[in-house]
This record gives structure tokens, C-alpha cells and sequence, in this order.
């Protein structure tokens, strides 16, 4: 497993983490920071539903250190978690470099529905999507963390280092439930995640950037510390 095929935006990736309590620091770091970061898009709930293998296969790579690894999400903005028209996205990483493959579904779901149900769906509307990208779910098909957070968006003036930052997470665990579970949480600890993004060929100017946060740099999954916590 490794990066999405051709078609994907390769990127480089480098993420800070940090207690809660330093969120407002966290906004003046990137306000303040001399590469001059304005705000790209209103900020908004981000939504993400991961499915993985019976054996948690994209879990366990991520915990085993695999450079080359990938994971499949369900993805969609705002505050509604029943009535949603999401993303099918299939993200890779190897390293320090990311890529990401997205279809917008063309059919709403309802995720008061029966697993069975919803799945049934997904399979239906991925018709619009590349082939591979709708092939993974045959494997790849078992609900198990839906997780949401507030995010921000900050841009360089010329538009080509881009940095968003993540606070107030919740997560629940979709293993063991017929139905999505929208109710009962998992008790992670919340943090703030700092990810700064840019293509592959501005390296040197991201690590410039990178080296005026005074805070080291972390490894940070959404998806294995929800699940971690159950």
C-alpha cells in the first residue's frame, strides 16, 4: 500500500501537536509568523467516517511504522450528521509526502440507516467515481470510527504554502453497533493539530516556515488515536 495512483495532489505534510489550552498561542503563532498567513476559508466542522479492512489493516500499518500506507474515509462539512452528500476519499502517505484521490458521492445519505443499508449505497454511487477508487471498497468495508473537529485555514499570500489547524475532536467507535453511533463517544483527549501543506517542489521554503514554530514536530493520526481510545 503507498500513495493514490496518478491524479492525486502530492503534497509534503508536517504537523504540530499541542495541549488544548494553547489554542489561542497556536493562532497567533501562524498570525504572527513572518511568511505573512492570511485566512484562505471561513472556518467549519470537518466530518470523516474511516473504513478499513475486518482486520484493521490500515490501522496496523500506521502503528507498525509502515512509510507507505493508506486509509479510506467517508468526508463532509457542517454540522449535520444524519442528512449528508460526503466525499469518498482515499488518502496515501509515504514518509513526509501525501497524496489524496476524492469523488464526490452523488447520492445523499441518511445515517440514522443500518449499516447495510448505508454501505449498499455508497456501492451504488461510486459509479461516478475511478474505478480503483470504487474496487477498494470490496475489501475495504467496515465502519470503524466516525470522528469530527473544528478546523481553520490559513494560506501564504501567493497561495502556495497552506496550514490548517484542528481543535475540538470527538470520536465514536462504529464497530460494534448495527447502525452509526452518533451519541456515544470515546474518551480521547482533545489537542490541537497544526499541519503545514505544500507541494513537492516547495520543500525548502516549507522547512523555513516549519522552524518558527516553537514546538517540536509529532506524528499525529485521527484515526488511530479514536480508536486507540476505545
Amino acid at each position: 500500500m503507498g500513495l493514490p495512483n496518478a491524479g492525486s495532489e502530492l503534497r509534503y505534510e508536517i504537523k504540530f501537536v499541542c495541549d488544548p489550552h494553547r489554542l489561542s498561542q497556536a493562532r497567533s503563532w501562524i498570525r504572527l509568523h513572518p511568511a505573512g498567513f492570511v485566512v484562505a476559508y471561513p472556518p467549519r466542522r470537518v466530518n470523516n467516517l474511516y473504513l478499513d479492512t475486518p482486520h484493521l489493516s490500515s490501522l496496523n500499518a500506521n502503528l507498525a511504522g509502515l512509510p507507505a500506507r493508506q486509509k479510506l474515509r467517508l468526508r463532509w462539512y457542517g454540522e449535520d450528521m444524519t442528512d449528508i452528500q460526503p466525499f469518498l476519499e482515499l488518502k496515501g502517505k509515504h514518509n513526509l509526502l501525501g497524496g489524496k484521490r476524492r469523488c464526490l458521492l452523488p447520492c445523499k445519505l441518511d445515517l440514522t440507516l443500518t449499516w447495510t443499508e448505508i454501505l449498499r449505497i455508497i456501492r451504488a454511487g461510486t459509479g461516478c467515481c475511478p474505478k480503483d477508487l470504487a474496487h477498494i471498497l470490496q475489501t475495504v468495508n467496515q465502519p470503524t470510527l466516525l470522528n469530527h473537529y473544528q478546523r481553520e485555514y490559513y494560506v501564504t499570500p501567493d497561495r502556495v504554502i497552506r496550514i490548517t489547524l484542528d481543535f475540538a475532536q470527538a470520536a465514536y467507535d462504529q464497530r460494534f453497533s448495527p447502525r452509526p453511533n452518533l451519541h456515544v463517544r470515546l474518551p480521547i483527549t482533545d489537542s490541537v493539530v497544526i499541519e503545514i501543506k505544500a507541494a513537492q517542489e516547495e520543500t525548502e521554503r516549507l522547512q523555513e516556515i516549519a522552524v518558527q514554530f516553537p514546538v517540536l514536530r509529532s506524528r499525529n493520526s485521527k484515526y488511530v488515536r479514536g480508536l486507540m481510545a476505545a
